[in-house]
């Protein structure tokens, strides 16, 4: 499976007005709430969730890449929302230049692992991180992705 099989296109929020990492993952989790999925867990508290991991730390990549996230109970799925904000945002010194928030069951499932490495990886190669994290629009963003389209496990 390819990491374009699992990205829901209503997902992708590019330039989203945000003035801190916590102020976009609260939109991008808006975002899941207000698509098809059962998440078991209220916004709130998925949202709550989603901070107390951020307290441990580690969710922020040198390459500008951060991947919140929750391993969820009682949900067997996976889900990822996909955004970059408006202005510069920075997290312990880096700029977040795309953030993925995940969402997954209490293990991981098959999913987790292979997304987080695949957009690792991604976002090392510094020029085509560049273009995808200045994307004007989702259009373009989901353009830029699929020229690499990794593989996922």
């Amino acid at each position: 499976m390819t990491l374009s099989k699992l990205l829901n296109p209503e997902l992708v929020k590019i330039k989203v007005e945000s003035s801190s990492k916590d102020e976009l993952i609260s939109k991008l989790t808006e975002s899941i709430f207000r698509t098809d999925h059962d998440i078991p867990i209220s916004q709130e508290d998925l949202l709550q969730a989603i901070f107390k991991r951020e307290q441990i730390g580690g969710t922020s990549l040198p390459s500008g890449l951060s991947v919140p996230h929750s391993r969820l109970g009682n949900y067997e799925g996976f889900i990822f929302a996909l955004g970059t904000s408006k202005e510069p945002l920075f997290n312990e010194g880096v700029q977040i230049k795309v953030m993925a928030l995940m969402l997954s069951s209490q293990s991981g499932g098959p999913y987790y692992l292979p997304t987080v490495a695949a957009l690792t990886k991604l976002s090392r190669d510094g020029e085509y991180f560049s273009r995808l994290s200045e994307a004007e629009n989702k259009d373009d963003f989901i353009r830029i992705l699929m020229e690499r389209d990794p593989e996922l496990g």
